[in-house]
């Protein structure tokens, strides 16, 4: 980025830990959130997406207009480690090309920092274009409940996607602020408060 003060700052962690919580308050900082999960939206409507995910899971995870469906497609991408790697292989690279495009808008629009919501910022390697890296972890049986409630789920279901994911360590070894969440949602923003003082000397 051409503007030296202006920050990259990371947000990762599994599902159901509360990167959004996080967020919030990183926006009330001046910060712009920039969300990978819409961009990774926008790239399953890309053609050079379809094409890889075509031949990664065939041809059950597009309806007859030729999208991708994407609870078809997260029925088999999150069933274990390695279907998920691979979704991760067919989507990172354009998804990180529209991140580049999201980080330059929001830097020349005059923010002084954005918070990018990435689950897989450490295997899209994106961490590198980060100035910081902040992760946010909890115990797997709240998250299930969590992501249960938030998506729809049953207990399985969410049990399948969240032991597709990495374990704690996988976040926390490769950050540079690690918040844990096994509390309040009052006490989970207290937390982002205290990172966001210090990575802005507010």
């Amino acid at each position: 980025m051409s503007n030296k003060d202006f920050k990259i700052i990371g947000l990762t962690g599994q599902s159901g830990a509360g990167k959004s919580t996080i967020t919030e308050v990183f926006e009330s900082y001046g910060v712009k959130a920039v969300d990978a999960d819409t961009l990774a939206h926008m790239a399953l409507k890309t053609e050079k997406c379809k094409e890889n995910l075509q031949k990664a899971f065939g041809e059950s995870i597009f309806d007859e207009n030729g999208e991708v469906v994407r609870k078809a497609l997260a029925k088999l991408a999150f069933t274990d480690k390695e279907s998920t790697e691979l979704l991760n292989k067919c989507t990172h690279p354009v998804i990180a090309e529209l991140s580049k495009e999201a980080f330059k808008k929001a830097e020349i629009e005059g923010f002084k920092a954005v918070v990018f919501d990435a689950p897989t910022l450490f295997e899209s390697g994106l961490h590198s274009m980060c100035s910081e890296v902040v992760s946010v972890i909890a115990e797997k049986e709240l998250r299930a409940k969590r992501i249960m409630s938030r998506d729809n789920l049953t207990y399985d279901e969410a049990m399948l996607r969240l032991n597709a994911q990495y374990p704690d360590s996988f976040y926390t070894d490769k950050s540079d602020y690690t918040i844990e969440n096994n509390s309040t949602a009052d006490e989970l923003r207290e937390k982002a408060h205290q990172v966001c003082k210090e990575l802005f000397n507010d």
